[in-house]
């Protein structure tokens, strides 16, 4: 079996986002879950007459599932976007939407169950093509054949994820694979048929050639495909070119000068949030990006060519005051974390080691000798952070799935993992039953493992083992508290603010 290959369990969880067996008969509309929109929110495509052809386009979500931090106020998640063509399916429009790819960010296990879950939600949310992104490639040229479409997949009993594009990409040295991505789709709409192809930009190659994947790929240069594809496109009666370009914006404003005949460039490369210098125009053509983390989707309207400015764009910020959580977009979620526990991958991912194989105690071993600091720990919330994975923010979603076995979340709510690369630490927590010590984001994420330390301490040597846990505030400032409070998570995060609420001074 491929390495790759995931368990039977993953493949029926995902079957059943498609089949929808986790979407209760009595559950309510779709957007009607959550608050409504404020009535002080910006309008939403004020003035567009639903008659026009409307595409939707998103991509580099870079694995945010959810809203793109754990804060209440942070933009984007699928669930708002399923509202967003909810709301425009209400008030007439049709939209057609696409995905740049970029779905996830890391290589390993959960990261293939995420791509499988999102290419399912957007096949949910009727998505009409998916790119490929070099994260995506990284998970592996079989893996990557593994989700997409065969000829069978459009019957009732398939799948309905949408079909992934990439024209400049060969799989396995091979130009008809089953699975492997195609290089254009036509899509009827209305009075408009759209032509719709994709490129990966070979200059995105570094991180594919880390991850070993490359020699089952050939990254072929865009501009040697793209005529014949065009070509194919408009004989077949396209009366709309669109590119996805997986690639820096310079390149794709390239591509553009080089073929006149696209009406769209959709491209990636640009800042998290593009709102200046879009979107731009060369000679006819309309370039725009989308940025990153799904926290925007862009809206294309087009009306006829007789008709005066042709396209009109604009950058939809998937906000919690215009957007409501969709509840099948919460089923998905609700999907994908119990499969995270049923397959038990955190606890199941190899640890790094810690410096000299020191080892994690918990907090309550270093409140034996340290009791004041212990009693301040415990009124904070770091202490109460593995809890409020169950519980849940005010603000964020307001039908909460838990997440006490993702990895991603994990790695700031408990001891002993590295919070940037959520990988857990030798000794670190692995899972409720065999490190409820460790339970909450405890004393050694702050001041390291503490079996060094009290070893010290057991011999004597009283002012060697203080140099071991000791921390200076500007290292507070400056390396240890952003290390989770960065600006996915903590957006509005003050160190000065902050710290005199868990300050603990003192050796007691």
């Amino acid at each position: 079996m491929p390495r790759w290959a995931t368990p039977f369990l993953v493949a029926l969880a995902i079957s059943a986002i498609l089949a929808g067996w986790f979407w209760p008969i009595d559950k309510p509309e779709p957007g009607s879950s959550g608050k409504p929109p404020s009535d002080s929110a910006e309008p939403l495509l004020e003035n567009w007459s639903p008659d026009d052809l409307t595409l939707v386009f998103s991509g580099q979500q870079h694995g945010y599932l959810e809203p793109c931090g754990c804060s209440e106020t942070q933009s984007g998640g699928f669930s708002r976007r399923a509202d967003l063509l909810r709301q425009m399916d209400r008030r007439g429009f049709r939209p057609v939407a696409f995905d740049l790819g970029g779905l996830v960010q890391r290589r390993r296990e959960q990261s293939r169950l995420k791509y499988q879950t999102m290419l399912a939600a957007l096949g949910e949310m009727s998505y009409s093509a998916v790119g490929v992104g070099p994260e995506d490639l990284a998970l592996g040229a079989d893996f990557l054949l593994s989700q997409g479409q065969t000829e069978d997949s459009d019957s009732p009993a398939g799948p309905a994820r949408p079909h992934l594009l990439a024209a400049n990409l060969r799989l396995f040295d091979s130009d008809d694979l089953p699975g492997a991505p195609v290089a254009s789709r036509l899509v009827a709409s209305g009075d408009h048929t759209i032509g719709v192809t994709a490129i990966l930009d070979p200059q995105l190659g570094g991180q594919l050639e880390a991850a070993g994947v490359l020699a089952d790929v050939t990254i072929r240069p865009p501009e040697d495909v793209l005529p014949g594809v065009l070509d194919s496109l408009t004989r077949d009666g396209a009366t709309i070119l669109v590119l996805l370009s997986h690639a820096s914006v310079d390149t794709s404003l390239e591509l553009a000068r080089r073929f006149p005949r696209l009406d769209l460039v959709v491209s990636a490369g640009g800042p998290e949030d593009p709102l200046t210098d879009n979107p731009r125009r060369i000679g006819t053509t309309t370039v725009v990006t989308v940025g990153q983390k799904g926290k925007y989707a862009g809206v294309v309207g087009i009306n006829s060519p007789s008709r005066p400015s042709r396209i009109r764009f604009e950058l939809v910020n998937l906000d919690n005051q215009r957007f409501a959580d969709h509840p099948k977009m919460t089923e998905v979620m609700r999907t994908y974390q119990q499969t995270l526990e049923q397959l038990d991958l955190a606890a199941s991912m190899l640890p790094i080691a810690t410096s000299g194989n020191r080892k994690f105690l918990g907090s309550a071993r270093c409140g034996e000798c340290h009791t004041k600091a212990l009693s301040k720990w415990q009124d904070t919330p770091h202490a109460h952070a593995f809890e409020s994975l169950s519980t849940g923010r005010d603000g964020q979603e307001h039908d909460w799935v838990p997440r006490t076995f993702d990895a991603e979340c994990l790695s700031c709510h408990v001891t002993g993992w590295e919070p940037q690369k959520a990988l857990p630490y030798k000794s670190g927590y692995v899972d409720r039953q065999t490190s409820s010590h460790l339970l909450g984001n405890g004393c050694e994420n702050c001041h390291g493992p503490g079996s060094r330390h009290v070893e010290l301490v057991e011999a004597g040597q009283v002012e060697k083992s203080l140099a071991e846990v000791r921390v200076t505030l500007e290292q507070a400032r400056r390396q240890l508290c952003i290390s989770c409070h960065d600006l996915d998570n903590s957006p509005t995060f003050n160190f000065d603010t902050y710290w005199p609420r868990i300050t603990h001074p003192g050796r007691d």
